[in-house]
């Protein structure tokens, strides 16, 4: 029986612990059959082993509704969460991908996906929402769902249950909300996380303050064209912005023909 209404690609590599560490829950307690030498299916979605060195080096060749990368986060302060967010590059592409390039986002899936860990969780962790950051760039819409941000909670097992039943309950949902571009705050988009699981709006590409300087015209276009859902509005964050940045992002907002708001 197929849940979801969408069918997905599931990309791991026991090169990344965390990566391994939800994928083997996911065999373990969630039904995935084996199908191939390195493949699983459940319900007419795949979960593939691949041999990507890194999780930026998984294959994304994928002719599916979204690709769905199980990874590691790894940031400098070693914050214990669970996050999500879509790859891509406002700018300069330092972590993989193609510079200025932004992939598709599926926000439904986004704000599913974040709505199922913060139901999953039994640990005292943050779940956030992530700015568009680093690769891979591909055709398929793709999204990564992580443990963060060290070597203990990557292999912590208890984390790798959360994220697997959390994917296990979003591969079952189909819902679509109204989908918006989020602008401002910082790399972990706290603002954007909460409106995500306290109302009926879905985020899509998100820009952070650090990135506003730098984005043109054809890289808004892209966030607004390649998003699954129409985007009909942007959301300013109002005090993780200045008055000139908020002028930039609406006129850019105005020659797209974009509503502006702010929160």
């Amino acid at each position: 029986m197929h849940f979801g209404g969408d069918f997905m690609i599931l990309l791991f590599t026991p090169n990344n612990t965390a990566s391994l560490n939800i994928a083997e829950k996911l065999i373990e307690r969630h039904g995935f059959e084996k199908t191939g030498e390195k493949e699983w299916e459940r319900g007419g979605n795949r979960l593939i082993e691949t041999g990507a060195p890194t999780i930026l080096d998984v294959p994304t060749g994928f002719d599916t509704d979204l690709i769905l990368v199980l990874s590691t986060h790894r940031s400098r302060g070693g914050k214990k969460m669970l996050t999500a967010h879509f790859p891509g590059n406002w700018d300069e592409a330092k972590f993989g991908g193609e510079p200025r390039t932004l992939n598709t986002a599926y926000a439904s899936r986004l704000k599913t996906m974040i709505r199922e860990l913060e139901n999953a969780n039994t640990l005292d962790w943050p779940v956030y929402i992530e700015a568009d950051h680093h690769g891979p760039t591909c055709k398929a819409p793709i999204m990564f769902v992580e443990i963060g941000s060290t070597g203990e909670e990557w292999k912590n097992q208890e984390a790798g249950r959360i994220v697997a039943q959390a994917v296990s309950e979003f591969l079952k949902k189909n819902e679509t909300y109204e989908a918006v571009l989020g602008v401002g705050g910082g790399h972990y988009s706290r603002e954007f996380t909460k409106l995500v699981l306290e109302s009926s709006l879905a985020v899509g590409h998100i820009a952070p303050k650090y990135a506003i300087e730098g984005i043109a015209e054809d890289t808004f276009r892209q966030a607004v064209q390649k998003t699954v859902e129409p985007v009909k509005k942007v959301l300013i964050l109002k005090k993780e912005t200045n008055s000139s940045q908020k002028k930039k992002i609406a006129g850019l907002a105005e020659r797209f023909g974009l509503e502006t708001g702010l929160v």
